[in-house]
């Protein structure tokens, strides 16, 4: 296989309680030819200090002191991007562990793509030392099985090109997270590659900076069949008229069509006319069929 370099980005925030574990995993890669790039956003405890002495160990780990603070998690993602020149990036949370051989199975799926691309593998749910089940179970590629998910595929996952790394980094609009944007991205003007492997524990905390999961089977089927939720999340529903608003010219009519069919679900008072939406233009959550509709008929559209 061909060595290219890959750029793993880290957005770090008071992590100091398993950084040392996941930087530990990072320096095990089987592939060598990376480079970690830290930014941290203003942490009071021990987080920098770790990262300055990883940095001495190895010299591919680079922390960026750059004064730029209070980002949060999805504002430090996006800075980073500014500082990646590699033709293949990835981005690594700080608390969770890699598998030795995620990098180069991600490079491997990844590097025959001409245009803009991802590819993402799996990851198991990883709580007080507990393995439970897979972190993903939806599986979207294309536009019309992406627009309702309300996330894109978890960051951490995520292995992107440098074509699709230049398509969103001029982005100046609304991002509910980057891996929303980039996972929108690759479906509206690329390819969602899924490498049917698990590849990294993905650890499970009280201090976890996105939202918990639910990993227990009644726990999941309890926030589904919760009638409190909407469809739409309304941070997701900005970010994609954001998108849409921005790439509006780049995107094909058709791409076009199934934006504004989402936009009209959202504003359409009628739980039969949202359906008639759904089938129309065959929306869906991913792989699964039939979810969508289930939601519809059971939740309002949006907040």
């Amino acid at each position: 296989m061909s060595r290219v370099n890959v750029d793993i980005l880290m957005a770090t925030y008071n992590g100091s309680e398993y950084l040392s574990e996941q930087l530990d995993s990072l320096l095990k890669q089987s592939y060598r030819s990376w480079r970690l790039l830290v930014h941290d956003d203003g942490s009071s405890d021990d987080t920098v200090r770790i990262v300055q002495n990883y940095q001495r160990m190895d010299r591919r780990v680079q922390l960026l002191s750059d004064g730029v603070r209070g980002l949060g998690a999805a504002g430090n993602y996006m800075h980073l991007l500014k500082y990646t020149n590699a033709p293949l990036c990835m981005f690594c949370d700080q608390d969770d562990v890699w598998f030795d051989d995620k990098v180069s199975r991600l490079v491997a799926a990844i590097s025959n793509e001409q245009g803009p691309a991802a590819a993402y593998a799996n990851a198991f749910f990883y709580e007080s030392g507990r393995l439970t089940r897979k972190t993903i179970d939806i599986h979207p590629s294309s536009l019309k099985n992406m627009l309702f998910m309300n996330s894109g595929i978890q960051g951490c996952s995520l292995i992107v090109n440098r074509q699709l790394i230049e398509l969103v980094r001029p982005f100046d609009g609304t991002v509910a997270m980057h891996d929303h944007l980039l996972t929108l991205a690759s479906v509206a003007f690329g390819k969602l590659i899924y490498l049917d492997e698990v590849l990294m524990l993905y650890r499970q905390h009280e201090k976890n900076a996105t939202a918990d999961h639910q990993t227990g089977l009644s726990g999941r089927v309890r926030s589904f069949l919760s009638r409190n939720k909407q469809v739409i999340d309304r941070r997701h529903f900005e970010a994609n008229r954001s998108f849409f608003d921005y790439f509006f010219l780049r995107l094909s009519p058709q791409a076009r069509q199934l934006f504004e069919a989402y936009f009209r679900y959202a504003l359409c008072p009628s739980v039969f006319g949202r359906l008639w939406l759904v089938w129309k233009h065959g929306f869906q959550l991913g792989n699964r069929k039939g979810l969508l509709s289930m939601k519809t008929l059971m939740r309002q559209a949006i907040d």
